[in-house]
């Protein structure tokens, strides 16, 4: 009897225990790279006319930083080198990586700069610098790092989805395919994020050491939304926003990236209060970004919160965004 139950019970198929939907991945991905760390260290000291720390190779990476500043014609150029170095993690994996570019590069505006040169330049002056940097800056600028990424896998990832469906709804980018990488940084220069087209699409570097949390979530929002905005070609509402600002006469190009940019604070402070913390204060105010673009935030500012707060149509706040900036 106990016999024919036992070999019932060995036949009957065994029923697997129900297996949990996999977690969504977050559409960002933290990373904390020395060599990037490094670059971005150099880039700071570079751009500022202060005495240099007491570290061997400095003063001849600061002096070839500075010489590839002046060949790409400022930091807003340096997209075309950084966008690249992310790959590499060390100056050895630099060299190789250099070896691969294309020799020149055609900047925006038509100007030509040896790309493959400048990069490996670069990549020899970092050599000297690359050991002692590791021993005497690296460690503390990787325990700032670290304490910046910790709190923001706790309390920015995993609402991550959340936020990029927000961001998503209201501004027409797509949500990303692939996790966006953003490198944390201890150090950069002005203005302390960036987003730049890399071979697998948008990469950001933001300096966020010594940032209040509040202002940390929000750096996270901002940068990602360049990438976006990369990915979502002139199809999405603040490449629609540019071209409108363009079309009015008289449109200063520095203006319509004021009026657009000023939209982008807007919006990711929005985003941060609805799926992150409701008192949040915005990055403009806490930062002084706002009081720096006066006419951009005086008309962009309560037209998009007030679409935010669901009193007009997003077009009546574009509307009111063009019209306003219109009046001169």
């Amino acid at each position: 009897m106990h016999a024919t139950i036992l070999t019932l019970l060995t036949l009957l198929p065994i029923q697997a225990a129900p297996s949990k939907p996999p977690e969504p991945a977050s559409p960002i991905e933290i990373r904390i790279n020395p060599l990037v760390d490094l670059h971005y260290w150099v880039r700071r000291l570079a751009a500022e006319s202060g005495e240099l720390p007491v570290v061997e190779g400095l003063p001849a990476a600061v002096a070839a930083a500075r010489r590839v500043d002046t060949e790409l014609g400022g930091w807003t150029a340096w997209g075309v080198v950084d966008g690249n170095l992310v790959e590499a993690g060390s100056v050895d994996e630099l060299v190789r990586l250099a070896a691969s570019l294309p020799e020149t590069f055609q900047m925006r505006g038509g100007r030509e700069v040896r790309l493959r040169e400048g990069v490996a330049r670069l990549a020899e002056a970092y050599r000297p610098l690359e050991k002692p940097f590791l021993e005497k800056v690296w460690p503390a600028h990787q325990k700032a790092s670290e304490e910046v990424a910790a709190g923001l896998r706790r309390d920015v990832l995993p609402k991550a989805p959340e936020i990029f469906s927000d961001l998503s709804r209201h501004l027409d980018v797509p949500v990303p395919s692939r996790p966006i990488p953003v490198y944390l940084v201890a150090s950069a220069p002005f203005p302390r994020a960036f987003t730049h087209r890399s071979k697998d699409g948008a990469v950001c570097v933001v300096a966020l050491a010594g940032m209040a949390a509040s202002e940390a979530r929000e750096s996270m929002v901002h940068e990602p939304i360049h990438a976006l905005d990369l990915a979502g070609g002139d199809g999405d509402v603040l490449s629609k926003l540019e071209s409108r600002l363009r079309a009015v006469p008289g449109a200063s190009p520095q203006e319509v990236h004021d009026f657009v940019h000023t939209l982008m604070f807007v919006q990711e402070a929005g985003t941060v209060r609805k799926v992150l913390d409701p008192g949040h204060k915005d990055y403009g105010d806490t930062a002084g970004y706002y009081p720096k673009v006066p006419r951009a935030t005086a008309v962009v500012r309560p037209a998009w919160e007030a679409y935010l707060r669901g009193e007009i149509s997003r077009d009546a706040a574009l509307d009111r965004i063009v019209a306003g900036f219109a009046q001169k």
